[in-house]
């Protein structure tokens, strides 16, 4: 796979497609409330390849933290299913661990904490770059999948354009809107420090404060941009383009060291069998 679509993955081998996946919503993965679970436990998941102990939320299920407002990456579809690229890739994941899947809904900036308490989540997965700050928090896996960022502006905008954003952007006058403790709100403080910086919850009411004229653009994540400004938002359009090379990771507690590396090993495998690229695909992430 070319850099630019997992960048993270060169380390970890070739892609060619072999598994089919279940959705998200197979017999064995189930849908959580916004609330974790308050204990942890030691628990031995028997596998193929002999037994495993992994520090639990709950006995033989890997609790999932996510924030279901950042398609196509994690989203609920009118039937208030879980899906999206992340969602199915931890569900594939997890069956390779041999552990059921249970999804906890929460705002995207609890998620790194809820993991480190280890009472709320075993993992996160959430388009979630690695990061240096957060990683005095959690332990990562390894990456899979490299995003950039973009400005997002109203259509009916004509002032502010790819030539001329930083200027426009970067001034007292200027309401740039973010997901609250995103990538997207640290990259909009650093190179428009002048501006009125707006954090939202999610993706999804970003967009619509910048629809309803809550601020001049939005900054956030370019397959997000992409996928939200084609379906949801068409009165939105992606004007800029930026290339940060942000590696997206899954979070996991610093002191489940098995767990990550069976993890790692996993993504590897669904590297190598053409899992990643078949789920790239189907949600048309490039």
């Amino acid at each position: 796979m070319k850099l630019k679509k997992l960048g993270a993955f060169a380390a970890t081998g070739a892609m060619a497609l072999a598994l089919a996946l279940t959705g998200c919503g197979s017999s064995n993965a189930t849908s959580g409330s916004d609330a974790g679970s308050n204990g942890s436990d030691d628990v031995k998941v028997e596998k193929v390849d002999g037994s495993k102990e992994y520090a639990l939320v709950k006995d033989g299920t890997l609790t999932v933290g996510t924030s279901a407002e950042y398609a196509p990456f994690e989203y609920k579809d009118d039937n208030g299913d879980y899906q999206g690229f992340d969602l199915e890739l931890i569900k594939a994941i997890a069956d390779k661990l041999g552990l059921d899947v249970e999804y906890v809904n929460n705002d995207f900036d609890t998620l790194v904490p809820g993991v480190a308490s280890g009472a709320k989540y075993d993992v996160s997965i959430a388009a979630i770059t690695n990061t240096p700050e957060r990683e005095k928090e959690v332990a990562f896996s390894d990456s899979y999948y490299m995003d950039d960022q973009a400005i997002v502006t109203k259509v009916d905008n004509t002032d502010i354009t790819a030539d001329n954003y930083s200027e426009k952007l970067n001034n007292a006058d200027a309401t740039i809107i973010v997901q609250s403790g995103s990538t997207a709100e640290a990259f909009a403080q650093e190179n428009f420090p002048k501006a009125k910086i707006v954090p939202y919850k999610d993706a999804t009411e970003c967009f619509s404060a910048l629809q309803s004229d809550k601020g001049d653009a939005v900054v956030t994540n370019r397959s997000v941009a992409s996928q939200l400004t084609a379906e949801q938002f068409n009165t939105c359009q992606t004007i800029k383009q930026i290339s940060t090379g942000e590696e997206y990771a899954i979070a996991v507690n610093q002191g489940n060291t098995k767990l990550k590396d069976d993890i790692n090993q996993a993504i590897k495998d669904l590297t190598d069998d053409g899992t990643v690229d078949a789920l790239m695909a189907k949600y048309n992430i490039k």
